[in-house]
């Protein structure tokens, strides 16, 4: 009799279980059908996806994940008409969401705007309604593009050493790929890219140092004579002289001088973010990556030498107290100096390195309104960057709108991204 009641007891359970189980296990379908539908609008496959979300809104019409796909997708395909009776249906589910009152808005702004490029309509949709944090206040479920590696494509396609870099700075390469690159930068002739690999093998707790060290030694000796015969550019010589140093090293005499000759230098680079992004995605796409996605512009950000500055940051910070006051005033105006030069970039990765060296700077000239109009630069560009997280650009399935929010702020980031912030 006992086994009998055991037996019911667990048989019981089971159906207990599996009766609780079904409710989530139907959720969990809904929403990885709507992950499908979203990888196929980035796809640029806008037939299939609607087709696919007209099931999903039949199965689960009150779905509001699903209703902002819905509706992007008529956006996308410029059906405003459409577009306004799907987000109608979603105001009716959730009126009082961020991604309700944004479509709305965004509707209305492309009524009034119906021209190509979009990037301001939405900025003016997500400003009125109340600059949300999309990551914290919107819909549960996560709509956001997938980042697909490109490697992969790009290591089956081609041999090229320039082209699986890029790939590589894109996608953070792997330790196996790595170890082929380093034995294969002899094939690299951009100089431009040697440097970005001098960047990229830099030390690391998490890989291996014998096959980073010995690249480094290999970029170092190619780029040493492009160094000596530059006349305009700090980038590659700052690159040069703190490379293989340690942060917590105090800057040696020497090190100092030659800070002060860079300084003079009118640039820090020449090399445009634009460029650096066109030359990615050519490369990408020219290797098999039909979509590229994010890749492009992680391979220009990771182009962007800014390590260098950094480094120097740390290691001003190790030596200012051995100074005394005339050498702390010299190595002040040094590091304001490069750091203006830094912080003229287009970029906010740029902005926010270049001022906090012309903060420090300041300091060690004891030049307090210029230290205080540094830090509020500073404090500008970190709003900047916050703004930039909240609206979640890539949280919306409008590829069109990602095109035209990458190539503005590949043109200009900095202008771009701070109207988020604008009264």
């Amino acid at each position: 009799m006992k086994a009998l009641w055991r037996s019911l007891s667990l048989s019981l359970l089971a159906v207990q279980l599996s009766c609780a189980s079904l409710p989530f296990s139907a959720e969990r379908r809904t929403e990885a059908r709507i992950h499908q539908v979203v990888d196929q609008i980035w796809r640029d496959d806008l037939s299939g996806a609607q087709e696919a979300i007209a099931d999903v809104l039949e199965d689960a019409p009150g779905n509001p994940a699903a209703l902002v796909v819905q509706a992007c997708l008529f956006l996308e395909q410029g059906n405003l008409d459409a577009a306004t009776r799907t987000v109608a249906r979603l105001d009716a589910v959730a009126p009082r969401q961020p991604e309700t009152h944004i479509l709305q808005e965004l509707l209305e702004e492309r009524r009034r705007t119906p021209v190509p490029g979009w990037s301001e309509s939405m900025r003016r949709a997500w400003v009125d309604a109340g600059a949300p944090d999309l990551e914290k206040e919107g819909l549960t479920t996560n709509l956001t593009l997938r980042t697909v590696p490109v490697s992969p494509t790009v290591w089956e396609n081609t041999r090229s050493a320039e082209d699986r870099l890029v790939a590589m700075l894109a996608d953070d390469g792997t330790e196996d790929q790595e170890r082929w690159l380093a034995d294969h930068l002899s094939e690299l002739q951009d100089p431009r890219l040697m440097l970005s690999a001098l960047q990229y093998f830099l030390p690391r707790e998490d890989r291996p140092w014998e096959a980073r060290a010995r690249a480094r030694q290999g970029l170092r000796k190619r780029l040493a004579p492009l160094a000596a015969v530059e006349a305009r550019e700090s980038e590659l010589p700052l690159m040069l002289l703190l490379a293989d140093t340690s942060q917590e090293a105090p800057l040696t005499r020497e090190e100092m001088a030659a800070l002060e000759r860079l300084a003079s230098l009118p640039l820090y680079t020449g090399t445009s973010m634009a460029q650096l992004y066109a030359d990615a995605e050519r490369r990408l796409r020219a290797s098999g990556v039909t979509h590229p996605g994010t890749g492009p512009f992680m391979a220009a950000v990771m182009s962007i030498h800014t390590v260098p500055p950094f480094w120097l940051l740390k290691r001003v910070d190790v030596t200012k107290d051995r100074l005394s006051a005339e050498e702390r005033m010299r190595l002040g105006r040094t590091v304001w100096t490069l750091g203006g030069r830094v912080a003229s970039g287009p970029t906010l990765l740029e902005h926010q390195t270049g001022f906090r060296l012309m903060e420090q700077g300041a300091e060690l000239m004891g030049d307090e309104a210029q230290r205080a109009l540094a830090a509020s630069e500073f404090r500008q560009g970190e709003a900047i960057r916050s703004a930039s997280n909240q609206i979640l650009i890539t949280r919306w399935p409008l590829p069109s709108l990602f095109r035209d929010w990458m190539n503005e702020s590949v043109a200009h980031e900095w202008e771009h991204l701070g109207k988020l912030i604008e009264p």
